[in-house]
């Protein structure tokens, strides 16, 4: 799994709030938008509500599926910290016990286009440790 952190003053998670009696958590619209623009060139799967943000399966042109998650970290100085994640789920492919790695860096590819595309539409900022 590989991670991006992420910042958004628009998007904000208030920590505070009962997460329970919440109906849906914040940043959803942006998710469905991603889950769109992920859907020009893959199959997606619906939107998943995790416990602290939004994610989805893409099964890639590789013949693997692959899990893009959006989570929330903190909020501080009137900004949300989120995560942008992409994880290739287990599986067992029979070109690959043979040699080929053809599919390796897939996760960093799906990852860059979602930071791409949470950067230029919706007002994220990579935090560059």
């Amino acid at each position: 799994m590989i991670t991006v952190e992420l910042t958004n003053r628009s998007v904000l998670f208030v920590p505070e709030l009962d997460l329970e009696s919440m109906k849906e958590l914040p940043g959803k619209d942006t998710m469905q938008a991603v889950v769109s623009k992920f859907g020009e060139t893959a199959r997606c799967s619906p939107l998943i509500q995790d416990s602290h943000g939004w994610c989805f399966y893409v099964h890639a042109d590789d013949g693997r599926k692959y899990l893009v998650e959006l989570g929330y970290a903190r909020t501080e100085n009137g900004a949300s910290a989120w995560f942008l994640s992409c994880a290739r789920c287990t599986g067992w492919r029979l070109w690959e016990f043979f040699g080929s790695r053809a599919t390796v860096g897939r996760e960093r590819i799906l990852l860059d286009r979602g930071v791409e595309f949470l950067t230029s539409q919706f007002g994220y900022e990579r935090v560059v440790a």
